[in-house]
């Protein structure tokens, strides 16, 4: 998926018509959001802060990665929401300067 397209989906709050389901985390039951690879443009960046999007690095690495994240419990689950790991959000312990 391109840039424009994420940014058109995210803007229109289509994610979740587009995904075909609106995920719950399996844990706390709060909406998980998506985890971007690869390098971030500005927008994207910017959803990162907002927590609508979780940034899952610029390296892919073979096999199955994480897909999405749960900002609450802060656990990036894979496609299937069987398997998760524990990371923490994005920017989070960053202050912001005025």
């Amino acid at each position: 998926m391109n840039d424009e397209m994420l940014d058109y989906l995210l803007a229109t709050d289509s994610m979740d018509e587009f995904l075909g389901d609106k995920s719950r985390c399996p844990h706390c039951g709060n909406k998980l959001i998506n985890i971007v690879y690869g390098m971030p443009t500005w927008k994207v960046g910017e959803k990162a802060k907002k927590g609508e999007i979780f940034l899952g690095g610029c390296t892919i690495y073979e096999g199955e990665m994480p897909k999405y994240h749960c900002n609450n419990c802060r656990r990036s689950y894979t496609k299937d929401l069987k398997r998760y790991i524990e990371e923490e959000n994005n920017f989070e312990d960053e202050e912001e300067e005025y």
